[in-house]
């Protein structure tokens, strides 16, 4: 096998954590099981990441710096107010769904350490979450977004959609058989349902299809 780069060794690492963590937790991953799963002695991951900690830290940053990068530019792309909201709804599905162990793991620190996701979440992403609030407000002054909406709990809820639908859809598709094409279905659903409660009704049939190619 020809020797990898420390930068492809470096994501190797974080993509196996993610993983790792989202299966057993943190508590429950070792240093050594995510060495192995990369293939690579212990001693050379703990070149690229001292300990465990400073490797969650990692895995959390990476996370919060797609989203910082990504958030500014949907939010000031040239589209109407309709047509960003709906690209910021397709682009968070995208994200998790590209490995859905992303969303498992953040529900799982979610629930294992609530204070310390509330508090790196709160100061990597607020000032978007805020600039997103504001645009949710606009779209309802300019008569695009529906006027009960509240912005706040309208964001909260529509990232706890997506991290259970992207977490645990597959598994609950059980219920109904072995479609094979349940998990483009639900996701379809689940940015109708989005769609439908942010939008007035008359701007909801000039919205297009969704954008997931699942």
């Amino acid at each position: 096998m020809p020797p990898q780069s420390n930068r492809n060794v470096r994501t190797r690492i974080l993509e196996e954590a993610v993983r790792l963590f989202s299966e057993k937790g943190f508590d429950g991953t070792s240093i050594q099981l995510i060495a192995d799963a990369v293939g690579i002695r212990k001693p050379s991951l703990l070149y690229h990441f001292k300990s465990k900690e400073k490797l969650r830290e990692a895995v959390y940053e990476r996370l919060m710096v797609h989203w910082k990068n990504e958030l500014p530019k949907l939010l000031t792309e040239n589209l109407t107010d309709k047509d960003r909201f709906a690209s910021i709804i397709t682009s968070l599905v995208k994200y998790f769904l590209k490995d859905i162990h992303r969303s498992r793991m953040s529900i799982r620190e979610m629930l294992d350490r609530p204070e310390i996701v509330k508090e790196i979440v709160h100061d990597q992403l607020n000032p978007w979450i805020k600039l997103t609030c504001e645009y949710i407000e606009m779209g309802k002054q300019n008569g695009v977004v529906r006027p009960d909406v509240q912005a706040e709990g309208y964001i909260v809820h529509t990232i706890i959609l997506v991290l259970g639908t992207v977490a645990v859809g597959n598994v609950l598709s059980g219920m109904f058989g072995t479609s094979r094409n349940a998990e483009s279905q639900f996701l379809e659903e689940l940015e109708r349902m989005l769609r439908i409660s942010l939008f007035e009704p008359k701007y909801l049939e000039n919205l297009g299809g969704s954008d997931l190619d699942c």
